[in-house]
């Protein structure tokens, strides 16, 4: 039993009573919630406060709390109300709205009573330490139905997905020889990729993204049930039109009959996702899953994990405070240019577009927040989370036509780099030339971490980036002549990258990122170089780094990525001023 937990949630209680002086359910439901998710943790399970649910009917019912896993599935929920209401009433009136029956725990801090399976199964005194240590554990204990048949899905997806990939990859290989309108819809898309991302892009990567491309487009039609993305979207469609010319009819029936109930499972679960946050946090998780699936080697060596919203959050309202107090601008104002060079799932352009007034999001998001993105599957999620937060918040659809399908650190001469119109499809082209051609104030991100590695694609395991490996060489390795040093990690050629990027102008940098370049001996010439090249720099470091031992290690701490990183991580700002300007 959690004897101390359940003493401090008593101690909490008589606190509120004693200095507040009421016992109703706004006052004391905070002390539970506590309780709640102390109990939750042990489990990796989090409460989450007043989410939208969908009933069966079609109706909206909003718990005072809903348990999450992992996978963002609804694991239970909690009801509070105060100790002068009529409980039974109360759960009768409840469950008259809709209110899920399937596991929730109804309590007023005198009595708590707990349904499983459309039953009541514990009726507690709250008074009792022992009893409110089980309904509670029993609360959490509980897999409901739903959740086992997600779960069984997903296992049978990873027996399944071995078998489909392997046929997927004969019958493309049988297209390539046999099929010419294959081979010249396919060597288009080639030329694309190699003009957009790098220009060792193969055959055999084009087919990775066919197959990424296949299997997915069902998750996003499930989770975002509206969307056209897939046939309106630039890259989407150019892919589409390579898919098109094999896998239609028969051919798709019998490969992906196999998973049929996986999307269906997936669909089931997204119906009843109402608020738009749970649904991108859904689809990001489905992605981390569907790729540790169906390519675990890359997974694991990638980290494909992307960054806490709370961090994203604290980023962009920094950020804002330090045009502020710089420049006498503010992220939201006409002008301000804000670039995302490795957006991932888009997680800071949605939190941008949460951040910035309505009354200003319009003309910012048509014409002023910019985003890159260099794998297929990010740059798919990041759309439709973009569209579809702009879409909440605004109560109308409109195309987000400044995400770029391209690898950032490959157009380190921006606007001087000349483009073969002819080999990307002309919509790309012209959103890459149009960012290149802004005047960008504000660069945030999380670029990737590992050295030598981009995003997603293993082929690029030792890319080399010329231009921004010599612009490296010749400002933070001053004197060396090694080939190969830590500085030519991926966050510090991204640092590089932005540096340059604003140039002379006003502009501030904001990453997150591995936090080597704090105390590392090796960045000596680093911190002097950037401590030169910016006004002010303000760092935090959490911390984090699992690859430390002994009291270091304690220090240390967790991650703020749940452990799912062994690298320390630190949020840096950095402000460029150019004076006689401001």
């Amino acid at each position: 039993m959690s004897e101390l937990m359940i003493e401090q949630y008593y101690t909490r209680l008589e606190k509120i009573i004693q200095y507040g002086g009421s016992r109703n359910e706004s006052a004391l439901r905070s002390a539970f919630e506590i309780l709640i998710n102390g109990y939750c943790e042990s489990k990796n399970l989090l409460l989450i406060n007043e989410l939208e649910i969908k009933t069966p009917s079609g109706t909206t019912v909003i718990p005072d709390g809903t348990i999450k896993d992992a996978l963002r599935l609804d694991w239970g929920y909690w009801e509070s109300k105060d100790e002068y209401d009529d409980l039974n009433a109360e759960i009768k009136a409840k469950f008259a709205k809709g209110y899920p029956d399937s596991n929730i725990l109804f309590e007023d801090s005198q009595r708590a009573v707990l349904f499983q399976g459309g039953a009541k199964v514990m009726d507690v005194s709250m008074r009792d330490a022992e009893k409110l240590d089980k309904i509670i554990t029993r609360l959490l204990s509980y897999e409901r139905p739903e959740i086992r048949t997600f779960r069984e899905a997903i296992e049978q997806f990873k027996t399944d997905l071995p078998t489909i990939l392997n046929t997927l990859r004969d019958q493309i290989a049988a297209e390539s020889q046999r099929n010419p309108q294959f081979q010249n819809a396919r060597d288009a898309f080639l030329t694309l990729c190699r003009e957009a991302i790098n220009p060792q892009v193969t055959p055999e990567d084009v087919r990775e993204m066919m197959i990424q491309h296949i299997l997915t487009e069902e998750i996003f039609l499930s989770v975002f049930n509206e969307s056209q993305f897939h046939r309106e979207n630039n890259i989407a469609g150019e892919l589409q039109k390579v898919v098109n010319t094999f896998f239609t009819g028969t051919i798709r029936r019998n490969i992906l009959a196999s998973i049929e109930n996986y999307y269906l499972v997936i669909k089931r679960t997204a119906s009843n996702i109402v608020n738009h946050h749970e649904k991108q946090k859904f689809l990001k998780v489905l992605y981390e899953n569907f790729y540790k699936i169906y390519n675990p080697k890359a997974a694991d060596r990638l980290g494909v994990f992307y960054t806490p919203n709370e961090i994203v959050r604290f980023m962009i309202e920094s950020t804002d405070h330090l045009l502020d107090k710089c420049f006498r601008k503010r992220l939201s104002d006409p002008g301000v240019h804000i670039l995302d060079p490795a957006t991932g799932t888009g997680t800071f352009v949605t939190e941008l577009i949460e951040f910035i007034p309505k009354t200003q999001l319009p003309h910012k998001y048509k014409d002023e927040i910019h985003c890159n993105e260099v794998s297929i599957l990010p740059y798919y999620i990041a759309n439709l989370n973009i569209e579809f937060t702009y879409k909440q918040k605004m109560g109308q659809y409109a195309e987000f036509k400044n995400i770029c399908f391209m690898d950032t650190l490959d157009h380190a001469a921006f606007s001087q780099k000349q483009y073969d119109v002819f080999s990307m499809t002309v919509e790309n082209t012209e959103r890459i030339k149009n960012q290149n051609n802004r005047d960008i104030f504000v660069i945030i991100g999380n670029p990737p971490y590992n050295a030598n590695q981009m995003n997603e694609n293993e082929n690029n395991k030792n890319r080399e980036y010329k231009e921004i490996d010599q612009r490296i060489k010749v400002t933070y390795i001053k004197q060396s002549t090694a080939q190969k040093t830590k500085l030519y990690d991926m966050y510090s050629r991204f640092l590089r990258w932005a540096t340059d990027r604003l140039g002379d102008k006003n502009g501030i940098i904001a990453f997150v990122s591995n936090s080597s370049f704090i105390d590392a001996r090796s960045y000596d010439d680093f911190r002097e170089i950037v401590a030169d090249e910016f006004n002010e720099i303000y760092i935090i470091d959490l911390k984090g780094n699992a690859r430390t031992s002994g009291e270091r290690r304690r220090r240390e701490g967790g991650n703020i990525f749940s452990d799912k990183i062994k690298v320390g991580v630190a949020i840096y700002f950095g402000s460029l001023v150019s004076y006689g300007v401001v």
